[in-house]
């Protein structure tokens, strides 16, 4: 008996000694061959009391690319609130008299960057949406309307992007802007028919929705057979000629990209002025925007559209890292604040509310909402610090993805210890991948992570396997 004691507690002290501890985990990490000409820094915080139990180059500040988004939806919830809701009027700006609407007809948009979404849940799609705005308008009688169709975007101004996002990003659909009228989550859907052989040019097929005027050069090769999506679409806002580069699969079928709307204004009083000219409403204008012809001053509301509540947008935000999301909910901070149009861009809202919170911001630099701006810069000793602030916060802490779940981590560390216990906003910018988050330990401890690898030159897939094996072994590692 007391030699299998004995055994035991040899058995059981021997596992103690082979647990690695976390600093022991996160320096196990840092030092991977493949990361030596990398910047690797990590922080892991306890959330209870905020001590730090492992660090790497944790003051260094790092490119934190849509890591970053986590700060501005928690500022969103906190500045806006959880119910809040964005919304969109149509308004008629002159008399009606015998069916006639004497002016414009205006579609004024209240910055909701879910209008016509078909991917953001409990939001109205954009035929939906078209066809509300036709319905009351018939409701109301009118058959004839002597202005014109105006896309009223004039509660933000038309710095949409961000001012240091990259050329390559800007006519694609996670480089487009938010704007006081959005639509169809500012994107279209271009579509490609294959060729088979490489070197090949795959023609456009169709653009959806239309948007009238756009155009484009056409330079896409047809790469090898699997390499998926490797083109870009070169465009700026306002713009309508396109330049498509890079490279689809070769392929015999269709393949689909998306691009950024250069003006979703017009396009939203195009798509409603060709409605009413459909069922035979007239109008005697062409269609136009706040831009050229103002915005509205007062008229009679015919129709008020709603968004899903802030909580709701802010899960889409994070867990599919929705760039225009977060663009918009920073423009919206700002105009809830009384800031004028010209600084609705600014990011020292979100500043002096992480200031509000007693958080530490000398080395901190925020240039945009969504982390898209490649001189964005915080230390992971920072993201950890804010972690453990907002660590109460649970509605928001669910908007962030959870392993094996949730999200962009739905497939991820499925059947091991981290499945439902680790949750991690990921971040992607040319050779940048970063994660933070937070781990819900076996023994009821939850810690705060923040990773960032800057200045690599592997495939995404690499690091995000090397990361994935830390935030695992963060779920047992010895404290």
């Amino acid at each position: 008996m007391v030699l299998r004691l004995f055994l035991c507690c040899l058995l059981f002290s021997v596992a103690l000694s082979g647990q690695s501890s976390v600093q022991q985990v996160v320096d196990r990490f840092a030092g991977t061959q493949v990361l030596e000409n990398a910047l690797v820094a990590v922080d892991v915080r306890l959330v209870d009391d905020g001590r730090q139990l492992a660090s790497h180059n944790a003051r260094v500040a790092c490119i934190p690319a849509s890591t970053q988004k986590l700060i501005t939806t928690a500022a969103a919830m906190d500045i806006l609130g959880s119910d809040y809701r964005f919304e969109t009027r149509l308004i008629a700006s002159g008399p009606i008299e015998d069916g006639i609407l004497r002016g414009n007809l205006y579609i004024v948009g209240g910055g909701d960057p879910t209008l016509g979404s078909s991917r953001m849940d409990g939001a109205a799609e954009l035929e939906e949406v078209v066809e509300s705005w036709a319905r009351a308008i018939r409701e109301r009688g009118i058959r004839r309307i002597t202005g014109a169709v105006i896309g009223d975007g004039s509660r933000y101004g038309s710095d949409g992007t961000g001012r240091g996002w990259p050329w390559a990003d800007l006519g694609n659909y996670y480089g487009a802007g938010a704007y006081g009228l959005n639509l169809n989550e500012n994107s279209y859907e271009l579509t490609f028919t294959q060729r088979p052989d490489e070197g090949s040019t795959p023609p456009v097929l169709r653009v959806e929705p239309a948007v009238p005027g756009l155009k484009f050069t056409n330079e896409l090769t047809s790469g090898p057979r699997g390499s998926g999506d490797q083109a870009y679409i070169f465009g700026a806002p306002f713009n309508y000629h396109h330049f498509i580069r890079g490279s689809i699969p070769a392929g015999t079928g269709s393949f689909r990209i998306r691009g950024s709307l250069p003006d979703p204004a017009l396009l939203a009083a195009q798509m409603l002025n060709d409605r009413l000219e459909a069922v035979g409403i007239v109008v005697t204008g062409p269609p136009a925007t706040h831009l050229t012809v103002g915005g509205y001053t007062v008229g009679e509301m015919l129709d008020e559209q709603l968004s899903p509540y802030l909580s709701e947008i802010v899960d889409r935000t994070n867990m599919n890292s929705v760039n225009l999301y977060a663009e918009g909910l920073l423009r919206e901070m700002n105009k809830a604040n009384g800031r004028p149009r010209e600084e609705l861009a600014s990011t020292e809202v979100v500043m002096d509310w992480l200031e509000s919170r007693g958080l530490d911001t000398r080395g901190v630099n925020l240039r945009d909402g969504s982390g898209l701006d490649p001189r964005n810069f915080f230390s992971p000793a920072f993201m950890t610090a804010f972690l453990v602030d907002q660590a109460g916060q649970e509605r928001w802490v669910e908007s962030i993805p959870l392993a094996g779940r949730s999200g962009s981590m739905r497939n991820v560390l499925r059947g091991t210890v981290a499945e439902g216990r680790v949750r991690g906003k990921s971040g992607t910018v040319n050779a940048v991948r970063t994660y933070a988050g937070y781990v819900d330990r076996p023994d009821g401890r939850r810690l705060a992570y923040s990773v960032a690898v800057n200045n690599h030159d592997l495939r995404t897939s690499v690091v995000n396997r090397l990361i994935y094996d830390l935030m695992r072994d963060l779920c047992t590692a010895g404290l």
